[in-house]
């Protein structure tokens, strides 16, 4: 892959993000380390970075947004049905998982992509109160 400036900063801001951002959020984050960025550039390089596995997509439930994940590690999301906020959890039920999927059908798992579903705590106390 050509080395791109650009490329390299929507990488950064994902990768710094404390949230899951959009297209249209990482666009406003890069502009002003390089405000010719065109949206459509940003677009382009988030598409090639998913595709060669340096970052991944999210939809929140009820959104039409599509939202970027920096992170790579294994971890789950849980998007609440609600607002719509996604939460990164990092739970160690992976390689257990691994193995009895292997031992049941002889299948290797190379990847995951767990998403729960369900409300927020603060959707569930705004209900409550």
């Amino acid at each position: 892959m050509k080395y791109s400036k650009q490329r390299e900063l929507i990488l950064e801001t994902l990768k710094n993000a404390e949230t899951h951002l959009t297209a249209e959020e990482i666009h406003l984050q890069v502009r002003r380390e390089l405000p010719s960025v065109s949206l459509g550039t940003v677009y382009r390089n988030l598409s090639l970075l998913v595709e060669l596995g340096h970052i991944r997509t999210l939809k929140a439930a009820g959104s039409l947004s599509v939202r970027y994940d920096g992170r790579t590690d294994e971890h789950c999301h849980l998007i609440c049905t609600k607002c719509g906020k996604i939460t990164d959890i990092d739970l160690d039920v992976f390689t257990p998982f691994d193995v009895l999927v292997y031992e049941k059908t002889g299948f290797s798992v190379d990847d995951h992509d767990l998403v729960l579903k369900g409300v927020c705590a603060e959707c569930a106390n705004r209900k409550n109160s």
